[in-house]
């Protein structure tokens, strides 16, 4: 629909698409820092029940560690 204004973005889209204009919709820098403190904070928890784990010879431990990566993983795509 090539013309037609959006008042939330300010200014006019006439003259061609939605594709490609000239412009980032982007997450703010504070989304990515929450993102990247959350993704350390869980590789921190990780690292710590993985030697705890080992030490005390704890499946469960071991497991919630392998647990903590899928989220881990998980976070990685989703701060995209």
């Amino acid at each position: 629909m090539a013309g037609h204004s959006h008042s939330h973005h300010g200014h006019d889209h006439s003259g061609h698409g939605h594709g490609g204009h000239g412009h980032s919709h982007a997450p703010a820098s504070g989304h990515d820092r929450a993102f990247a403190v959350g993704i350390a904070l869980n590789l921190s928890f990780i690292v710590g029940e993985v030697v705890f784990g080992l030490m005390a010879h704890s499946v469960s431990l071991l497991a919630d560690a392998g647990h903590n990566l899928s989220d881990v993983l998980g976070l990685g795509p989703a701060a995209r």
